[in-house]
């Protein structure tokens, strides 16, 4: 349904017209109907308040004397009175008398007391209470009940006519508002119209009838006055467009042509952004590389990529022999690659190249290789390759190599690719400078680490030998009597048994190697003197003895804790006599058994071979002795086993010292050995020693003690430690010498004087170096200056040391090392004194 507004006005002026009258007229009558129902209501009140005075007149005589029957039949006369519904009266003390009901209907109440004068309206009754006088007494009360239904009919007799009346009235509106109407709604239809006509035609000439000077004349005259205004300017709006149409369609080919021209820069501003990106995209591959070859081969492979080429070279410059050596090739087609004879590693002759320009920097462009003449570009021509570019890569302004591209098709490169390319080659030239720098300076680098590492070395092995001399003094001091006095009992007629002797030969082998082991901290990777005395050694021999001497570490202190180990030997019968010195190998196999133990907390199985190798097919004389030592221990890592030889450098934490393989090294560098150590973790470790087997050997040491004995001799002997007095006086006094003791520098100087005063002077002079008071170095240059002829031969735990460095006191006459043997003391005594013969006496 529409809403009021969207109706037409023709429409809107009737409803209007038909509102108003039917609101009007309802109006008048509410107020007739109104005005109607009260004087009606007044009306019907005045006839019952008479009906009941003329009722009650007529009963005052029924009330006097009480007489029903009277009283009934005035109360019956009511019935013709048809809205009466109810009547009764009551006497003067309030009883009922006499009652009456229309159609005597039982089921009507009557008040049992009636009430003063009263007249009221109740919902469906008019009742009246109506006092009857007898002058001047009170008689009685008159009861009457009306019911209101005249007032129903006559209010729906109203309303009957109230609707005629509308509904005639509407009729005669509707037609009158039909006519009437007109005069306002058709000069609005017709200014609608003309609206309308102009909005669709756009014809702003026409104009709207009027049909009055009221307002909507007026409305009509505005409406024509803005079309004028409309027509106006819709001309000149029209003179406007013309005019635009004509600059939009100059300026609609200005925007054609620049979109052209912008189309054209867009283009080449793409393609050098692809370019530039293909530039860093290149760069960004070779940044991470740090050898030559490999970005080369990126920078070939990125361009042939995304610039099309069929050939991609890169030949480094030789300057001193002018040749370029291809060090990077892509050819993009296999058959081609078979038919082009230049591969990376080939060397071409700059002249022959065609490319000398390059030289000074120029990129040299072949445009149809079939016209040059130069063998390079023929070979280029004969593989296909119609055209072809070369640019130099140069760096700080000399050429450093030369980058060639080529194409099947004949001048197949533009300004463009030339530019990039040479963009490229800057970028390239730098990248393999640097790489070829970086390669330089990692060698330099490596060189200099490994020039560090060995001087570190010899800083350790520096610290190795003063921390030697400082404990060599003390360890030989202790050493001296347990050496000695076995050497003793060994060379006497004790009554040992054999297993007696052998452990006592087993002590002196010990503590010579424990002195020989100081003796060579200082020096401790020294090479092998030429003239450095050699034994006969039996490997096999040693390795039983050092299986036998560590026996203790091996079985008794790890079973004492429930733990197994088991040492197998698995020994050649056919290995030769080595030449060697014994204390040094035997020190090497003892520290790889005790190592093997060490690294077999939970036990296990130490496993010690040898065998012989000949490298002639065929040979008869062997020319190594391999010695392998395995466990089935812990193993190490691959860092551990690079580290093992350092100095120093231990597992154990406090219980290792760092020192055996580091020893054990040394000593085959000494004996011109080899050593190799396989380990992995969990799997245990072999250490391999590589022995040369030499034929040149010297004699044992036992053979060297058959030589004569001097002469005896009345020998000095000075020295602070009360056992190292003794063990060189017995050792001195078993080969027939008078020895005199002393326990200080001062009390030997003593015994000196006094034995000259006494005209038997000493022959020879024997004193320890540190002493507290008066040291050695001052005891030989008092001797000297009372006695220069008398040798002074210095006993010291620095005597090693001191030959090697040239220390040996001027006043010294010879130097002998702690612990002091005596082998050592009789050549040295021989050196000053004549030789008695070869038979020997000992004075007991």
């Amino acid at each position: 349904m529409p809403r009021f507004q969207d109706i037409s006005i023709k429409r809107k002026l009737t409803a209007i017209i038909m509102i108003a009258s039917t609101v009007a007229l309802l109006l008048v009558s509410a107020g007739f109907v109104t005005y109607e129902l009260v004087t009606f209501r007044q009306t019907m009140t005045r006839d019952l308040s008479t009906l009941a005075e003329i009722i009650g007149n007529q009963s005052t005589a029924a009330l006097t004397y009480e007489d029903q029957k009277v009283a009934k039949e005035i109360l019956a006369a009511l019935s013709a009175k048809k809205h009466i519904v109810a009547a009764a009266l009551y006497d003067k003390d309030g009883r009922l008398l006499a009652s009456y009901s229309r159609g005597n209907n039982p089921a009507i109440s009557f008040p049992s007391r009636p009430e003063r004068q009263a007249l009221r309206f109740e919902s469906d009754a008019l009742v009246l209470f109506h006092p009857v006088w007898v002058s001047p007494d009170f008689a009685g009360t008159l009861y009457l009940k009306s019911d209101l239904q005249e007032i129903d009919e006559r209010f729906v007799r109203y309303a009957a006519m109230i609707l005629l009346f509308m509904l005639a009235s509407w009729v005669v509106t509707l037609f009158l508002s039909s006519r009437l109407q007109r005069i306002i709604s058709r000069p609005i239809f017709h200014l609608a119209d003309t609206a309308r006509a102009v909005s669709g035609t756009k014809n702003y000439a026409v104009r709207a009838d009027k049909h009055g000077g009221d307002e909507l004349g007026q409305l009509v005259d505005s409406f024509n006055e803005m079309l004028g205004q409309i027509q106006r300017r819709d001309s000149e709006l029209q003179q406007a467009h013309d005019k635009l149409e004509i600059r939009v369609g100059e300026r609609t080919r200005d925007l054609r042509a620049e979109i052209a021209e912008r189309q054209r820069a867009e283009s080449a501003l793409k393609q050098q952004f692809v370019r530039m990106s293909l530039l860093n995209q290149i760069t960004q591959a070779i940044s991470d590389r740090q050898d030559t070859d490999s970005i080369l081969h990126v920078v070939l492979r990125q361009v042939e990529d995304h610039l099309g080429l069929d050939l991609g070279l890169v030949a480094l410059f030789d300057a001193k022999a002018q040749t370029l050596n291809v060090a990077a090739l892509r050819v993009k087609n296999s058959l081609l690659a078979q038919k082009f004879d230049l591969h990376e590693g080939s060397v071409l002759s700059l002249a022959e190249t065609g490319l000398q320009r390059c030289e000074q920097g120029q990129t040299v462009y072949f445009a149809d290789t079939l016209k040059e003449t130069a063998a390079f570009v023929e070979k280029l021509a004969v593989t296909n390759w119609r055209s072809a570019v070369a640019v130099p890569l140069m760096v700080e302004g000399k050429l450093f190599g030369v980058l060639v591209a080529a194409r099947l098709a004949a001048d197949g490169f533009n300004s463009d690719d030339c530019e990039f390319l040479r963009m490229l080659c800057e970028n390239v030239a730098l990248a393999a400078h640097q790489a070829r720098l970086h390669t330089d300076l990692e060698n330099a680098y490596n060189e200099l680490r490994r020039t560090q590492a060995t001087v570190l070395q010899q800083e350790r092995l520096k610290a190795l030998g003063q921390m030697a001399s400082g404990i060599a003094h003390d360890v030989n001091n202790a050493l001296s009597p347990v050496i000695g006095f076995a050497d003793i009992l060994m060379k006497g007629g004790y009554g040992l048994s054999p297993d007696g002797k052998k452990y006592l030969k087993y002590i002196r082998m010990a503590g010579e190697d424990i002195a020989h082991i100081v003796a060579r901290l200082r020096e401790f990777y020294r090479a092998r003197e030429e003239n450095e005395p050699l034994q006969h050694l039996d490997l096999n021999a040693l390795i039983e003895q050092v299986a036998d001497m560590t026996r203790p570490r091996w079985r008794d202190i790890p079973q004492s804790k429930g733990i197994t180990i088991e040492v197998r030997t698995e020994l050649a019968p056919d290995v030769p006599k080595l030449a060697g010195i014994e204390s040094e190998i035997r020190e090497a196999f003892t520290n790889l058994v005790l190592n093997a133990v060490d690294a077999m907390p939970r036990g296990g199985r130490i496993t010690i071979r040898t065998r012989v190798v000949r490298h002639e097919r065929g040979g008869r004389h062997p020319r190594h002795v391999v010695v392998d030592v395995s466990d089935t221990g812990t193993g190490m890592d691959e860092e551990t086993r690079k580290r093992c030889l350092e100095p120093f450098f231990s597992t154990k934490g406090k219980r290792g010292t760092g020192l055996g393989l580091a020893m054990v090294y040394g000593v085959m560098e000494r004996h011109e050995g080899n050593i190799d150590i396989q380990s992995e973790p969990g799997k245990g470790t072999t250490i391999r020693l590589v022995f040369p087997v030499r034929t040149k050997l010297c004699e044992d040491k036992e053979e060297n003690e058959k030589h004569a004995v001097i002469e005896p001799l009345q020998i000095l002997c000075i020295d602070d430690e009360p056992l190292l007095r003794e063990l060189i006086k017995e050792i001195l006094e078993r080969d027939g010498h008078e020895v005199e003791v002393s326990d200080s520098g001062q009390s030997g100087l003593d015994e000196f004087r006094i034995a000259r005063e006494r005209g038997r002077p000493f022959d020879v002079v024997i004193t320890d170096l540190g002493m507290p008071y008066l040291d050695g170095r001052q005891v030989a240059k008092a001797l000297k200056q009372e006695s220069p002829a008398t040798p002074v031969i210095m006993l010291t735990g620095w005597g090693a040391f001191m030959k090697e460095d040239g220390n040996t006191p001027e006043q010294v006459d010879g130097v002998i090392s702690k612990p002091p043997r005596s082998r050592e003391l009789r050549e040295a005594l021989s050196r000053f004194h004549p030789i008695r013969g070869n038979s020997r006496t000992h004075r007991k």
